[in-house]
């Protein structure tokens, strides 16, 4: 271990022992001092405000979320504890469950830009780890149902067949061994005419490498410019946040589309 460690650059160094410092303390909440090695040094585009509201026994904390594009709708989400321990990093992915990341701004940002084209229609969001419920709005009470959905390119049930006209998704690519798996079950899930609406950045080459496997399933669109508002927050991240870092950052937008079957 020493020896690697001596051929890690200075950034992987703080990296470790940052990790180091959150599973002594097991209090992820620790990684604020180290917020300029962090991913999530940059954490939001502003396009929303968060109030806490409280805390429970088991320090998961209860906030309300509002955006200024829909300021009648209120959404009370509950983050996990700030608690982390050995077996936290074994199985699932949980980094959704402790922190809003930027795609899942964007890609919440959109869906109420865009909301009239999802009247009336089945959607599903796969990969969303947070917890929400919808207040004070009549207009958006509908069923909920969530589950866990386990990405397998083997997927068979039944009740999700062909079941929805969207599936979304918020910084999901990031799993290289999983991009056959996520093709397949959204592929799976989609009636012939549904679409699916994805955004994620480009983490160094791995949304390329799931563009190249998504080829295999869908017609698929790629867009960096789809909104003047991001667009422009965007810009204005670049040029003033030297935290900020668009490979990471900066969600590109994603259409999957069923290919056209051949009669």
């Amino acid at each position: 271990i020493v020896k690697v460690l001596g051929n890690m650059s200075i950034l992987a160094k703080q990296r470790w022992k940052m990790l180091g410092e959150i599973l002594l303390n097991k209090n992820i909440a620790s990684s604020s001092n180290y917020e300029d090695i962090s991913v999530m040094r940059f954490k939001t585009y502003h396009f929303y405000t968060k109030t806490l509201n409280y805390e429970e026994e088991d320090e998961s904390i209860w906030c309300t979320v509002q955006f200024s594009i829909e300021p009648d709708l209120k959404l009370s989400i509950r983050l996990c504890s700030t608690k982390i321990g050995y077996e936290d990093l074994i199985g699932f992915n949980n980094t959704g469950n402790t922190c809003i990341w930027p795609s899942e701004e964007i890609l919440t940002y959109y869906c109420l830009k865009s909301k009239i084209v999802f009247r009336n229609k089945s959607v599903c969001e796969v990969g969303g780890d947070l917890s929400a419920i919808v207040e004070k709005n009549d207009d958006w009470l509908c069923p909920i149902e969530s589950r866990i959905l386990l990405w397998n390119r083997n997927t068979t049930d039944e009740n999700l067949k062909e079941r929805f006209d969207f599936v979304l998704s918020a910084d999901c690519f990031f799993f290289e061994e999983l991009h056959h798996d996520f093709c397949h079950t959204v592929q799976y899930m989609l009636k012939d005419e549904g679409v699916s609406i994805n955004f994620a950045p480009k983490r160094a080459e791995t949304l390329e490498k799931f563009l190249k496997i998504a080829k295999n399933y869908f017609d698929c669109d790629l867009y960096d410019y789809y909104d003047d508002c991001v667009w422009q927050k965007h810009i204005e991240a670049k040029s003033t946040n030297e935290n900020y870092s668009p490979d990471i950052h900066y969600p590109l937008l994603v259409v999957l589309r069923k290919k056209t079957k051949q009669i």
